[in-house]
């Protein structure tokens, strides 16, 4: 097949920019093809029934250091303010969360600095290296994250494995200087095939493996015959995740088509689903707008329930909503505005409504049902 025409270029770049899905390090364009470029964005992300509200501020810039290299750099601070749910009690109608009270507050600061070389005929294999922090009150982490990209085929087919090492220390607020040890290994490879000047697909194939100290410090489970006990986890943690995507576009309405489907799975038990569509059309006046849906759920892991008669014989307890069966349905809607040459604003937002009747299987209850939005602004700029 020929070489990816100037037309799906432009359709792959502006399908990859749709808000929320966001090009890996590695997919970076050469440096002979990308000056100096810059990303500020804004996150808000707040939950129904005064719970968690999140504020997040990030910088990216990019810079070419001859033609074959790529500086990456990365910082963020974000807040983090709010209620939130430690433990289920009993009650004459049936159990009800018991939350913190607005008193959470904390401030993670993260960044990291990285690059990418490009080397091959025709710059056609990239690698690229991260190192990164990240440190508030009760965590603190580092990480190391290494990507290779090799295209063929006239770069109709691009192949991708990446690494990622986490080493986590977890602490509490009343024990500060108390960190206990966490790890975490990530492993990805995928696959990006161009079907012909119109659509293209990727899968991709990811697997984690998490060990030590995973269970959270702030959760407390109600045992009856005994009272609150602290949450309990296993010592480690396997993921499988498999993601399968596919853009194309549609002459009949101009607009381009994404759709994105995962399956995932953990010794946990936890089995997960999603299903995500979105559309993007171009305006004139070089506007791009989006819109679309997201539905998700998972079941329960095989150590959680809403409350505990008797103490569980393997010591395994967790009532954490987050380890509880659910669905969820969002809408998702964004605006891109191409401000100048240099510069362009972007903004996206997105509604989840999560409940407990769209579960795949498990227990849980309707007191977790709760909705979340963010919104998130983009400045973009590009010498």
């Amino acid at each position: 097949m020929a070489a990816i025409s100037n037309h799906l270029a432009a359709f792959t770049a502006a399908a990859m920019a749709l808000p929320g899905v966001h090009l890996r390090a590695a997919e970076l364009p050469a440096p002979s093809a990308n000056p100096f470029s810059f990303y500020g964005s804004h996150l808000d992300y707040s939950e129904s029934g005064n719970r968690m509200h999140v504020r997040v501020n990030e910088v990216t810039a990019t810079a070419p250091i001859g033609d074959n290299f790529l500086l990456v750099g990365d910082a963020l601070r974000d807040v983090i303010s709010g209620a939130s749910p430690i433990f289920n009690a009993p009650g004459p109608n049936g159990p009800h969360q018991v939350l913190t009270g607005a008193s959470v507050n904390d401030t993670r600061n993260a960044g990291d600095i990285g690059g990418t070389v490009f080397f091959g005929d025709n710059l056609a294999n990239q690698v690229t290296v991260r190192q990164g922090w990240s440190h508030e009150n009760d965590y603190k982490s580092t990480w190391t994250s290494i990507e290779g990209r090799r295209f063929l085929n006239q770069k109709d087919t691009t192949l991708a494995v990446g690494f990622a090492f986490n080493d986590d220390g977890v602490s509490t607020h009343d024990a500060p200087d108390d960190f206990k040890t966490r790890i975490r290994r990530d492993y990805f490879v995928g696959v990006t095939q161009i079907i012909d000047e119109r659509s293209l697909i990727e899968v991709s194939l990811e697997y984690s493996y998490t060990n030590g100290y995973l269970s959270d410090p702030y959760k407390l489970v109600f045992v009856q015959s005994t009272g609150l006990l602290p949450d309990a986890r296993p010592g480690q943690r396997r993921q499988t995740a498999l993601t399968g995507k596919y853009l194309t576009y549609l002459p009949g309405i101009d607009s381009a088509l994404q759709t994105v489907a995962s399956l995932s799975t953990d010794n946990w038990g936890i089995h997960a689903g999603a299903f995500e569509v979105q559309l993007k059309k171009e305006l004139p006046g070089e506007w791009l707008i989006n819109g679309g849906g997201r539905y998700y759920t998972q079941s329960s892991a095989h150590f959680y329930d809403v409350l505990f008669q008797t103490p569980p014989a393997d010591g395994l307890h967790t009532s954490d909503y987050r380890m509880a069966a659910f669905g969820s349905i969002a809408w998702i809607a964004g605006v891109t505005k191409q401000l100048t040459p240099n510069f362009s604003l972007q903004f996206s937002a997105q509604r989840s409504y999560r409940y407990y009747a769209l579960r795949s299987g498990g227990p849980g209850y309707g007191g977790d049902n709760y909705i979340w939005s963010f919104y998130l602004v983009t400045l973009q700029a590009q010498f």
